[in-house]
């Protein structure tokens, strides 16, 4: 029976614009733009590319819809940037380190787009790649072709005046006479030519960067480096292009995530309101079905909801539980936390929950009934919903790390889900 909640399958696309002035100070303002809809994480469906007539540095024809059997890692940039894009050009570096010790590199190309193609020639291009050791792929192409390059991934950037005084330009040493406001973020294609996943918000490297890049970076860049807004890293990207390959990640030298014991949840728990409280009385337990499941998310508007699909013959979703119970103990006096177990034996999936111990009941369900929130192909699959009750975003497979889990929790329970517009 497919779950029924009223008005969960519409996406609302809101937007946060983070715009900081180059040399004007400018302020925050929202918009809606025809953007992707997730955090690191994959689309519900996947969308095609068109071709595009973008070329790279050598002045060469790059084609993203047709990528010759490799990954593409995508980010928009230009350079000129002062603000943001010096550090999508180091993590974006360091990505490419990371890759090759992850033994993929070969399989994924790492490539930038400029925002500026009024300015971003293929000459310059080369020139920024030796000035500053950008080991990567960069494309730039005319205006019209950006145009459409971009609108595709509903990615926004517009001319705007120069700061006074203005800057100089690093490689003609003339002043500059525009700024370029646009949004940050990464794209993940596929080799079949199709967008599959979007992070939004500002690369970060914790605070290092290389001097040569660093020195390109205003007082705007220098705040932006030391207090990323929504960061990224590489680490973060390679995770979920492995995690997509279906590639084992590599081990983290921290140690296995261990959930709390039930009197540590309850106790960070305490006091949370009645329809969350009344998940947190019944923690660890089976119970309904995909009708009670419907009734449930319904019964939890008002509240951000992490759904989690998951099976006990799932090795990932053991792996992740324990993540998963850490959250919800941290962040369930807020966030509403329900399991989906799709397509289970009731009795392996009552011995499951036995052995990993959790503060929210999950329900017996199936992938069908699952699909008018998303396509519930693989396990694990995460599902937020914003407080209204609609679709915020999907996150399909293990997560790797508390961070990560954590970074998109607060993402949605914030409401943001699109792009954020900087200036260069």
């Amino acid at each position: 029976m497919a779950l029924s909640a009223a008005g969960i399958v519409a996406v609302t696309l809101v937007v946060l614009e983070i715009v900081s002035g180059h040399g004007n100070n400018r302020s925050a303002t929202t918009a809606s733009v025809p953007a992707p809809i997730a955090i690191g994480t994959e689309l519900p469906r996947p969308k095609p590319l068109p071709s595009f007539d973008v070329v790279d540095s050598r002045g060469k024809p790059f084609s993203l819809a047709r990528p010759h059997g490799k990954w593409i890692v995508l980010a928009p940039s230009m350079t000129l940037c002062r603000e943001v894009c010096p550090m999508t050009t180091g993590v974006l570096s360091e990505l490419v380190a990371d890759l090759k010790k992850d033994g993929v590199a070969q399989h994924v190309t790492v490539a930038s787009a400029t925002v500026d193609p009024w300015r971003d020639t293929p000459a310059r291009l080369r020139a920024y790649k030796r000035r500053y050791g950008a080991d990567f792929t960069m494309l730039t192409g005319s205006p019209a072709a950006i145009h459409r390059l971009w609108r595709f991934f509903g990615v926004r950037y517009q001319r705007v005046p120069e700061g006074k005084p203005a800057t100089i330009d690093w490689w003609t040493h003339r002043p500059e006479t525009f700024d370029i406001d646009h949004t940050d973020g990464f794209f993940v294609i596929d080799p079949a030519g199709q967008e599959r996943l979007v992070d939004v918000g500002m690369p970060t490297l914790n605070g290092r960067l290389p001097r040569s890049l660093r020195s390109l970076l205003d007082s705007n860049g220098l705040h932006n480096l030391r207090h990323p807004q929504l960061p990224w890293t590489a680490q973060e990207v390679a995770e979920d292009v492995l995690s997509m390959m279906n590639r084992p990640l590599p081990k983290s030298a921290q140690p296995a995530p261990v959930s709390p014991s039930a009197a540590t949840a309850r106790n960070e728990l305490r006091g949370s309101p009645k329809a969350l409280a009344a998940l947190h009385a019944q923690a660890g337990k089976l119970i309904g079905d995909s009708a009670a499941l419907s009734k449930r998310l319904n019964s939890l508007h008002g509240y951000p909801v992490v759904l989690n699909a998951w099976a006990s013959w799932c090795t990932a979703c053991q792996q992740e539980f324990p993540l998963l119970a850490t959250a919800a103990a941290a962040y369930g006096h807020k966030v509403a936390f329900v399991g989906a177990d799709v397509n289970d034996d009731a009795g392996n999936a009552r011995s499951f929950l036995r052995s990993h111990p959790i503060s929210y009941p999950s329900y017996p369900t199936s992938a069908t009934a699952l699909s008018p929130l998303a396509n519930v192909g693989y396990m694990p699959t995460t599902i937020f919903l914003s407080a209204s009750g609609k679709v915020a975003g999907v996150h399909i497979g293990e997560y790797q790390t508390l961070a990560s889990l954590e970074q998109d929790i607060q993402h949605y329970d914030l409401g943001v889900t699109g792009s954020g517009m900087t200036s260069g």
